[in-house]
């Protein structure tokens, strides 16, 4: 039987017989991690793309650190650093002089530093490690509509054959890019607006003396004082070798071209799309010396392109949608936010979008925790992206130099390893001072644990890597608080001594034997902490307390 959904199509209605738990929509690298992050937990999914295959272009360059935690714990780091290159800082000029330089230098404690790695290499690796679990992204694969009620969604997609099929799923999540079927569907308002400059892109190896590593970024400025030409070039893997951004040239506003098949996954198949954001059809693409032409104008340095391995023309807007999801249907991506590629934000706050929404799913679908837990990734993910969003906007609008942060806060914030959810609905009673890390708060990591084993000190991202659920740290100097303290909350547990002895541990344990953890989170005496999924801190509290903490962040979660 028929039934229409919310946006008035049609759909179906079938018995509540769930083919999968969870299907994506959109095998970008948003809609990768949700899927790679699900299987980790052993959550079953479908992860369908209405493209043939991954597009050769690099939208998205930049890597934060924070991301790179994240892929350590899923134990994809070490490929992802072997394979990108280090951003070093960013070299500013104004008028052909220099203006600005800023070293992109990072607290020793912090594991991982900036890097550049294109958009296709990012998707490859993470759909490699998702290989690797049993899923395969069925691409050419198009979600036409769907209609959810108590029990699940029902969705109808069209195969690369033509085929139709109807699937019916407890979660449906729309990865989809700025142009997203699923959030249409779904009545989704996302207000905001457009710029109305149009920019070119090019993949290129430039032949220069300018320093490797730095981003480059080249203004000129009218009699105003206001930018009216600009270059940005982003360092690539390989010899030389930026993507390079730049105003579009006059000529290519007014001429018409062919443009490749399937520019972009978030091109609107029909071209009908109010969101001006993203490759723009019907553009003759540019060419070498388009590009060339503007590095003559405005490179601080002479500099001679070649091998241009793509290009294009795109616009950018900033919008935020009212909210991530509705009932069993999320959002999650450029789906949910769009905004300047500023600072390299977008991508990053995707697949952290899809960590935090993963292992929510996967508890709900555990039964270890009730349906509100989604709740809860609104609430903390929503006021993420809108941060970025108006932040990105600002840098775009006014410069980095309009910044309120002090140079170290906005490094660190632009590396998103400030993100933190204490004013979340998971976040439990605080404990220890006050700017020590709390609830909601990520979880840092130090170096310095060892064991009477081995014989190399460990990060402890390496005692956290391939542990997909919650993690339970106890930090004491006597063993006696720790066997007081150890229940058995189905989660790991493992034991952090400020000191050595020999005694029988009860639990794994490793010894503080720099002093870093102690250093780093500040223990009020024998302190536990609960290590959430996506390396957030859910509950800090005493030892005595253990019972009480867990009980109360077991609560949080539904």
């Amino acid at each position: 039987m028929e039934v229409p959904n919310r946006s008035g199509a049609t759909c179906w209605e079938t018995p509540v017989t769930h083919t999968t738990d969870v299907l994506i929509v959109g095998a970008g690298p948003v809609g990768l991690s949700a899927a790679a992050e699900l299987r980790r937990h052993g959550t079953d999914c479908r992860l369908v793309d209405r493209l043939p295959a991954r597009l050769p272009y690099a939208r998205a360059v930049g890597i934060q650190p924070r991301t790179i935690e994240l892929w350590d714990r899923m134990g994809l780091a070490r490929t992802v650093v072997e394979q990108a290159v280090p951003l070093r800082g960013q070299l500013s000029y104004v008028d052909g002089e220099e203006t600005g330089r800023i070293e992109l230098t990072l607290p020793p404690e912090v594991p991982y530093g900036f890097a550049a790695l294109p958009q296709y290499e990012v998707e490859r690796i993470i759909e490699e490690y998702l290989n690797g679990l049993g899923t395969a992204v069925e691409r050419g694969t198009e979600l036409l509509s769907f209609a959810q009620d108590a029990d699940g969604v029902t969705a109808r997609l069209r195969g690369a054959s033509g085929a139709q099929e109807e699937l019916r799923v407890r979660h449906l999540v729309g990865c989809d890019g700025a142009h997203s079927t699923v959030r249409k569907e779904l009545g989704l308002d996302f207000p905001g607006g457009a710029f109305a400059e149009e920019y070119m892109l090019g993949d290129v190896v430039a032949d220069w003396d300018l320093p490797a590593g730095y981003v480059i970024r080249s203004e000129h400025r009218g009699p105003d004082g206001a930018t009216d030409d600009l270059l940005v070039c982003i360092p690539m893997p390989g010899p030389g070798r930026y993507r390079m951004s730049m105003r579009v040239a006059p000529e290519l506003s007014e001429l018409s071209g062919p443009t490749p098949e399937g520019t972009d996954r978030t091109d609107h198949p029909d071209g009908a799309d109010a969101v001006a954001h993203g490759p723009v059809s019907g553009r003759r693409l540019p060419e070498l010396p388009d590009l060339q032409a503007v590095v003559d104008r405005l490179a601080p340095r002479p500099g001679v392109l070649s091998q241009l391995r793509w290009s294009s023309v795109f616009r950018i807007s900033h919008r935020i949608v009212d909210r991530y999801g509705d009932g069993r249907v999320l959002l999650a991506g450029d789906a949910a936010h769009i905004h300047p590629p500023v600072g390299a934000q977008g991508m990053n706050t995707g697949i952290q979008d899809a960590c935090n929404l993963a292992w929510k799913l996967a508890l709900v679908l555990r039964g270890e925790a009730g349906p509100a837990l989604l709740a809860s990734y609104d609430a903390e993910r929503r006021p993420v992206g809108e941060e970025v969003v108006g932040r990105t906007v600002r840098h775009t609008v006014h410069g980095t130099a309009a910044d309120p942060d002090d140079p170290r806060t906005a490094l660190l914030r632009e590396a998103q390893l400030l993100v933190g959810y204490r004013d979340g609905p998971l976040a439990t009673a605080p404990h220890g001072p006050a700017d020590a890390p709390q609830p909601g708060d990520r979880a840092p990591d130090c170096t310095g644990l060892t064991t009477p084993v081995a014989g190399y000190p460990l990060r402890l991202l390496d005692v956290l890597r391939d542990r997909p659920d919650h993690v339970v740290l106890l930090y004491a100097a006597d063993p006696t608080d720790v066997i007081k303290a150890v229940l058995a909350p189905g989660w790991d547990v493992l034991a952090i001594r400020a000191e050595d002895g020999t005694h029988v541990p009860l639990v794994p344990e490793y010894r503080d034997t720099a002093g870093e953890f102690a250093r780093l989170y500040r223990p009020d005496g024998p302190t536990g902490f609960v290590v959430r999924p996506d390396g957030h801190l859910g509950a800090r509290f005493p030892l005595t307390d253990t019972e009480t903490a867990l009980a109360a962040y077991r609560e949080a979660l539904g």
